[in-house]
């Protein structure tokens, strides 16, 4: 990935409950559709549990107009600390990389995602311009979504 622009974007929410119950929520893929904006559906045989290392998972995306399918592979599976994820874009080629962190804090539990997107360079400007602003949004909104469903 040398030769690639790399778009960053982290969130996080304090979200009340125990660090286990959220790892096994975030890291089951069927609750994708229900608290993150962009995920139009899930398919694999990893959808129905927490996934660990080795495990696929198959998402397909919707970021604004932008439609694409990802094959993720859970590349680190710490629970309930840490999951980390990375696919390539069925479309597009980009390749993405995500981490969550799980921290317990006051009865409850700090969570951090961080996205990193890689995209060839020449695809800079256009990030710049437009995509990452459609992904700032949509991971906003999913740490929103995600807090209201879990404690309301």
């Amino acid at each position: 990935m040398a030769n690639a622009y790399v778009s960053a974007h982290t969130v996080s929410a304090y979200i009340n409950r125990p660090a286990k119950e959220l790892f096994d929520f975030l890291t089951t893929a069927s609750n994708w559709t229900r608290w993150h904006p962009a995920t139009v559906s899930v398919s694999g045989s990893a959808i129905d549990h927490p996934a660990v290392e080795g495990e696929i998972i198959v998402e397909k995306v919707k970021h604004g107009p932008l439609r694409d399918t990802f094959s993720w592979e859970v590349m680190e599976c710490q629970a309930p600390q840490r999951w980390v994820i990375r696919a390539k874009s069925d479309r597009h080629g980009q390749k993405v990389k995500i981490v969550y962190m799980l921290t317990p804090e006051d009865g409850g539990t700090c969570w951090e995602r961080e996205m990193r997107f890689y995209f060839p360079k020449w695809l800079a400007a256009v990030d710049r311009l437009f995509i990452s602003k459609v992904l700032r949004k949509n991971s906003e909104t999913a740490a929103r979504q995600l807090k209201e469903l879990l404690e309301y």
